[in-house]
């Protein structure tokens, strides 16, 4: 049983503090008016006790340390009186029973690690396939973007600055504005800003891309066009309406077609029929 009663360490000092300042005015005021020295009759009985406490707790460890090594159990005449046979019982049935080594089965073992690991198969595999869906979307966004750029930019570039446009795409896809060339549009059919602002935001929109980027993709690819035009400009102003020979596609969730391919397929396929 631990002992609830306990002394703080600031009353412990304030004690001993006490007791050192009481034997010390004791021992100065029988030295002054008595001439006794307290010290010769207080030495010899602290040496004593002190003696005292440390052959107890020589002897302590020693008898300790003597019963454990030969395994003593003294009782000091109590015997402890044997539990009911009901009551024993009763407690063989409550004590669940632990498996024998011997009833463990090493297969069912092996069988449990095989399923497990089967587990791990099937995810690693799902993972993959999600990964290759996510790899064939991006590619199909991208070849979708492609033959949109050459649909809409065919009759403002030459085919070699349009070549180019089709690489700056890729830099653009790929988040390597470093690589990005400047190029710029026909004279006798110059692309508008807004036109410019337009078709950025509508594949920067299927590329998930911020604005800022493709302001500035739009502002590096055409120098020429948006000289004034300054970046912070463009990335706030990429779906101004107005006049423009490009308009803004806004494609639904989940989709990243172009509405404009689409009506032109609809378009050639009406005029087949």
């Amino acid at each position: 049983m631990t002992n609830s009663i306990k002394i703080s360490p600031q009353r412990t000092s304030f004690i001993l503090s006490a007791s050192v300042i009481l034997y010390w005015a004791t021992d100065s005021y029988l030295y002054l008016n008595c001439h006794i020295n307290l010290m010769e009759y207080s030495t010899p009985v602290i040496l004593y006790i002190t003696a005292m406490i440390l052959a107890c707790g020589v002897l302590k460890h020693f008898f300790f340390r003597f019963i454990t090594k030969n395994e003593l159990s003294l009782s000091f005449g109590k015997q402890v009186k044997p539990l009911p046979v009901e009551l024993t019982e009763q407690i063989k049935e409550i004590e669940p029973e632990c498996p024998n080594a011997k009833d463990i089965n090493p297969v069912n073992l092996v069988a449990e690690s095989v399923v497990k690991q089967d587990y791990m198969d099937n995810y690693e595999v799902r993972v993959a396939e999600i990964e290759r869906k996510k790899a064939e979307r991006q590619a199909d966004i991208k070849r979708v973007i492609h033959e949109y750029t050459t649909f809409v930019m065919t009759e403002f570039l030459s085919k070699e600055n349009l070549e180019i446009l089709h690489e700056n795409i890729e830099y653009f896809a790929h988040g390597r504005p470093d690589l990005y060339k400047p190029i710029r549009s026909v004279l006798d059919n110059l692309l508008r800003s807004i036109d410019l602002m337009h078709f950025v935001w509508n594949i920067g929109e299927r590329l998930s891309i911020s604005l800022i980027d493709r302001a500035t993709f739009i502002h590096t690819i055409f120098p020429h066009e948006l000289k004034d035009a300054s970046i912070k400009y463009l990335s706030k102003n990429l779906r101004t309406c107005g006049v423009c020979k490009i308009a803004l596609d806004i494609p639904k969730t989940g989709d990243y077609h172009f509405k404009c391919m689409k009506n032109d397929s609809e378009s050639d396929l009406d005029s087949t029929n």
